[in-house]
């Protein structure tokens, strides 16, 4: 079995990421959406090319350097959903035999440095490229249609299984539930703010996703019991 799930506002109750190199040069969420929205009207560009655009801006209006350590800063203390980690350390791929992976549309660096890295097998995000072991340009831009494409290549890492079962929180990943839908997979919308019940009805419209828990990865939580028994019933399907 293969678990794939959504990083900010799914493991994490944020929407979007909390990078303190941001927050450290005065930004708020607030006040970089601001600042997003006004780039992407006056150059005519997607959010994801947008807001990278204007992290690199910051970053050098500010004189930092886009070392991975800047980058990196504070991913260590990221603020988990309840029971996150546990959750992990709980369903192991050793002892479980499930396949953990992280999808998302922040720095794959940043993650990588989070308290749950050693709990996954694979973690996919966005790159840059990097020159004397500085950041430079978006290398990946993992956009909400980049995420099939990764999808996809974890099925080949793994015998092109359709065993998926895909966690998501929000509108960006409806490309996501709709691809692992109709390759027989399974979806889990994650309850995590007061829009997730609209966002859940707009998805579901076509009954794309198969279930909707809040966002409490605790022991005997929903979301726990319910990756329980798709153990028991991929135990009894291999019989």
């Amino acid at each position: 079995m293969i678990i794939i799930y959504d990083f900010d506002g799914t493991l994490t109750p944020y929407s979007l990421p909390q990078y303190q190199i941001l927050k450290q040069c005065g930004y708020t969420d607030k006040i970089l959406m601001k600042r997003i929205e006004e780039e992407m009207i006056r150059n005519h560009t997607g959010f994801y090319e947008t807001y990278y655009k204007c992290y690199r801006d910051i970053l050098a209006e500010n004189e930092i350097i886009m070392s991975r350590s800047n980058i990196c800063l504070g991913a260590e203390h990221t603020r988990l959903n309840n029971g996150v980690e546990e959750y992990f350390k709980r369903f192991q791929s050793s002892e479980t035999g499930i396949k953990h992976y992280i999808l998302t549309s922040g720095i794959k660096d940043y993650v990588d440095e989070t308290v749950i890295r050693d709990y996954v097998d694979g973690i996919y995000g966005v790159t840059f490229k990097q020159e004397n072991g500085i950041f430079q340009d978006v290398d990946v831009l993992v956009t909400d249609k980049k995420k099939v494409d990764i999808i996809q290549k974890i099925q080949s890492e793994n015998a092109m299984t359709n065993e998926v079962i895909y966690f998501g929180d929000g509108l960006t990943d409806e490309f996501a539930f709709r691809y692992v839908h109709g390759i027989g997979g399974r979806n889990v919308f994650v309850a995590s703010n007061e829009h997730s019940h609209t966002n859940y009805q707009k998805l579901n419209v076509n009954g794309i996703i198969n279930n909707f828990f809040d966002a409490n990865f605790e022991v005997n939580s929903q979301i726990s019991n319910y990756i329980q028994r798709q153990m028991v019933v991929e135990r009894d399907e291999e019989r």
